[in-house]
């Protein structure tokens, strides 16, 4: 078992993602919670030792989420993969890094270029302007687009235009609490959506200044890293970052501890991408969401997405229709995945299966 390393306390406010999407109708569903959810009040991150000199930064639940992140200490500097849905988060995470090593942040590696992995980036260039943000030519390019789906500059627009609906819907919400204990998670989670309204009107995340077009390898300060480009999966641009040496693995969203997002992604390329990674010999996993896992976690996550393909192909062959398969495949699959699917906060089968069924049905069946 990874060891647990001191927590920080931080406002409940620092650190935050998305609004509830059934208030937004253009926001996806990839990170919320509802609306009157409780979440954690006292830590951001949980600093957890998966190797010799690597850290599992585990966001805390929270009304607006953040992504994990890896934590990769080198002998002349730290290298953090993700940075989390806003800078507060990304410099809290700092604060917590200095509790293993005094040597400063030198790379960030973007797994993909969705905001809550990516908003943060601006937190480390305002430390150290020569900090160096990796990512696939892909990712940036979706990062610089107005319009390339749920992250970069077009998606922080969209944001600035919806926030204050929620936060509106939010207020008139503890309005019409029933109980005191719904009326005190509800106001958390609007200073929540308030503080991170605040800080986004500000947020304009750097853009990566190495791309990559394949997999490299870099050679940091007396450390092995691999980072995969392996081929579309949760998005077009997708990277994995592999410690040969350690056996730990940082999978971005890809590869996660909870329901996959399939709104920007590539449900048959992202099986044969798994099928690629699981060749690597990796025995832990740093996934975007969700807890550390086991390699075991990948065979289990893409049997979600193979079964899921076939159910969609095979009702769609018998002329089912897309609601009628959103009432019987969610019921025929929840046997095999809804328990494991369904251990954290957010990201549980039940919430968001309609939805991947939806994906499968308008990228595979409706496309083919």
């Amino acid at each position: 078992m990874p060891a647990s390393l001191g927590r920080r306390r931080f406002l409940t406010q620092a650190g935050m993602a998305l609004a509830a999407v059934e208030t937004i109708d253009h926001f996806s569903p990839c990170c919320a919670l509802a609306a009157d959810a409780a979440t954690a009040e006292k830590d951001l991150f949980e600093l957890k030792k998966v190797g010799d000199g690597v850290y599992a930064a585990i966001a805390a639940p929270r009304f607006k989420t953040n992504c994990n992140a890896a934590v990769i200490l080198t002998n002349d500097g730290v290298i953090v993969v993700d940075s989390h849905s806003k800078p507060s988060a990304a410099a809290a995470l700092q604060r917590e890094i200095q509790s293993v090593t005094k040597l400063p942040v030198r790379k960030i590696i973007n797994t993909h270029f969705h905001w809550d992995h990516t908003q943060g980036n601006q937190a480390y260039t305002q430390v150290n302007p020569k900090v160096e943000i990796i990512a696939s030519e892909r990712t940036r390019a979706n990062l610089a687009s107005a319009d390339a789906g749920v992250g970069g500059y077009g998606y922080v627009e969209k944001q600035l235009a919806a926030v204050p609906k929620e936060i509106e819907k939010l207020k008139e919400d503890v309005v019409r609490a029933k109980d005191a204990e719904q009326k005190k998670r509800l106001e958390a989670n609007l200073q929540q959506a308030q503080a991170y309204y605040e800080e986004l009107k500000n947020i304009k995340p750097p853009l990566p200044t190495r791309t990559l077009t394949k997999s490299v390898t870099l050679k940091e300060g007396g450390r092995e890293i691999q980072i995969l480009l392996l081929g579309r999966a949760h998005t077009d641009g997708d990277v994995f970052i592999y410690l040969p040496k350690e056996k730990v693995l940082a999978s971005g969203d890809a590869l996660i501890d909870w329901m996959p997002f399939l709104n920007d992604g590539y449900p048959e390329d992202w099986v044969k991408t798994l099928d690629a990674l699981e060749r690597y010999d990796f025995a832990r996993v740093v996934p975007g969401h969700g807890d550390v896992v086991p390699k075991e976690q990948l065979t289990f996550f893409r049997g979600y997405l193979s079964d899921l393909i076939a159910a969609v192909k095979g009702a769609a062959k018998d002329g089912a229709s897309l609601d009628e398969m959103k009432k019987t495949l969610a019921d025929r699959l929840a046997p095999k995945y809804e328990q494991r699917m369904s251990k954290h906060p957010v990201g549980q089968y039940r919430e968001r299966v309609g939805t991947n069924i939806e994906m499968v049905y308008r990228k595979v069946v409706q496309k083919a």
